[in-house]
């Protein structure tokens, strides 16, 4: 079964280094894999080339809204996917805010990644499916997919992300058939799971199954070498 992998840049990279980073990602060889690539707004045209995902994406079409890029918008320059409720940004958002970005991108032919995981104090009090529940449930509030339309899940435990150590295979696959119930509960059925939050080229290995969908990189998909050692432990 072929893998998605979700890269995202987030900040780590200049212009300079972003035109190196591309030149050396030309020369790889991804198989079947459905590689997604997450730079910043300013680097999407070095990267037309490939399947383009934002970091972020507003809900609101138009407006006054300083700062902000709409799924409109982004749809309009053949943007096909977005990350939501991003760690990074997750607590700037408010519930409402990240459904509102869900059913936008939709509207506008996207499909949204939605990132969701406990932190470390939910972990110690074992409320790790209370926490998913939560946000699952939140963020496809009053949403009915129509045909060809479909949600990519993230799941990144939140004490992980940026260290080096992922979550087990065991516990992934765990948590993912949670996922599957409360996604039964509400009503969704077209769905891929990633696994996000210090996947390397030391542990990719033993986490890859058919249970995982795919991953959501970070900081190594800005490391080639990573990056290349990666896609050669999934194919």
């Amino acid at each position: 079964m072929s893998k998605i992998l979700v890269c995202n840049q987030k900040m780590f990279l200049t212009l300079d280094e972003t035109l190196i980073l591309k030149d050396e990602m030309d020369l790889l060889d991804i198989g079947d894999i459905e590689l997604i690539v997450c730079p910043n707004y300013l680097n999407f045209g070095i990267f037309s080339n490939y399947k383009l995902c934002a970091q972020d994406s507003f809900y609101e079409d138009k407006g006054p809204y300083t700062s902000k890029i709409s799924a409109y918008d982004l749809s309009l320059r053949g943007i096909k996917y977005s990350l939501v409720g991003h760690s990074d940004i997750k607590d700037s958002k408010t519930d409402k805010e990240i459904n509102l970005s869900v059913k936008s991108l939709l509207k506008n032919s996207m499909t949204p990644i939605i990132c969701i995981g406990e932190s470390k104090y939910d972990k110690e009090l074992m409320k790790t499916s209370v926490v998913i529940k939560k946000e699952l449930t939140n963020a496809l509030k009053d949403i009915k997919l129509e045909q060809g339309q479909k949600i990519y899940i993230a799941y990144e435990p939140r004490y992980l992300i940026n260290g080096k150590n992922a979550l087990n295979k065991k516990e992934i696959i765990d948590t993912f058939n949670y996922i599957k119930k409360v996604l039964s509960d509400i009503g969704i059925s077209s769905y891929k799971l990633l696994y996000g939050a210090a996947i390397n080229s030391s542990n990719i290995k033993e986490l890859i199954c058919d249970e995982i969908d795919g991953f959501l990189l970070g900081t190594s998909c800005v490391d080639i070498n990573e990056l290349k050692n990666i896609i050669k432990c999934i194919k």
